[in-house]
């Protein structure tokens, strides 16, 4: 990798949220609460929604990116559970690091663009990465002193919506299959259900229900987040692991937070990308290399985390 293109990107994000996101920071009583940051503005102390850099960090680039390097290497069902927490989590130190081995630090850098962003653990050695995360900032009013910080005259003159406007609830209730007379074991209990003419029957008497409600908040469908990627004295081999990631993320669903199996969290992603990037010759490199040192990169992985004879937790 030549010096002459090292260089520093910063990426923006802009994302609308398609459906209610439901990234959660926690529970009051039965009812699940959103993500929320304390923010100083003129007239206080206020509470406004957030997505972590944590889950952007995770869901956009890292989990797409190890899937897509597994399916590429072809090592599924090949890989130890270690492996799999490094590429999926980060990994973590189970032995000694006294020492360090700097020689593999810089062959995975080589290798593993992906990894160089995002740095991670190694049994015995953890490796820094070269990508910071910003975090989802919403776009209200509370947010407007940062918000022109980042990106100094896109905000309009006139007020914001506030923030307690993009907050809504939901609610659910669980289904219970004893409910539909096809599923009675009448034979075994010696009840004969009485189908109403939508098919459902009456709760049988002395039997527990499986009903339940649920319930939550969420941002409102519409709503809008500005974050972003500062990558850091990388190549633009990096430049384009980030870009296929996102473009993996998207193509799988773009979801963010939780219950994206009932439709939540769904985004529209708009990138604003620095001068001189293509994404597609980007992306396009970070493929080729992927597939050039692939025999390399699969002997790294192994012998990053072979088993030592007397390794000790």
């Amino acid at each position: 990798m030549s010096n002459d293109n090292i260089r520093s990107y910063i990426v923006h994000c802009l994302s609308e949220t398609l459906s209610p996101m439901t990234h959660m920071m926690g529970v009051a009583g039965n009812e699940s609460i959103i993500n929320r940051e304390k923010v100083m503005t003129p007239h206080g102390l206020r509470e406004v929604p957030v997505i972590s850099g944590n889950a952007i960090r995770h869901r956009m680039i890292r989990e797409p990116g190890a899937m897509y390097l597994i399916g590429r290497y072809n090592l599924a069902g090949k890989l130890s559970i270690d492996q799999l927490n490094f590429l999926f989590n980060g990994g973590a130190l189970t032995e000694s690091s006294t020492t360090e081995d700097m020689r593999r630090i810089a062959n995975m850098q080589q290798l593993f663009p992906l990894l160089r962003l995002l740095g991670g653990t190694l049994p015995n050695q953890i490796i820094a990465g070269s990508c910071d995360v910003m975090r989802g900032t919403l776009v209200c009013e509370e947010n407007r002193t940062a918000l022109s910080q980042i990106l100094p005259g896109s905000l309009p003159e006139a007020a914001l919506r506030p923030a307690a406007e993009f907050v809504g609830q939901y609610q659910y209730t669980r289904g219970d299959a004893r409910r539909r007379d096809f599923f009675l074991r009448v034979e075994e209990r010696g009840i004969v259900p009485v189908p109403a003419a939508d098919g459902f029957v009456d709760d049988v008497p002395g039997e527990k229900s499986n009903l339940m409600i649920y319930a939550g908040q969420t941002v409102l469908t519409g709503s809008l987040f500005h974050h972003g990627f500062v990558l850091e004295n990388v190549s633009p081999l990096e430049m384009g692991a980030l870009l296929h990631c996102i473009e993996r993320w998207d193509a799988k669903g773009a979801t963010l937070g939780g219950q994206s199996r009932i439709g939540h969290g769904k985004l529209a992603v708009s990138l604003l990308l620095p001068d001189g990037c293509s994404p597609a010759e980007l992306t396009a490199a970070y493929i080729a290399h992927v597939d050039a040192v692939r025999e390399q990169a699969v002997d790294w992985l192994n012998d990053a985390f072979s088993v030592r004879a007397g390794r000790k937790k």
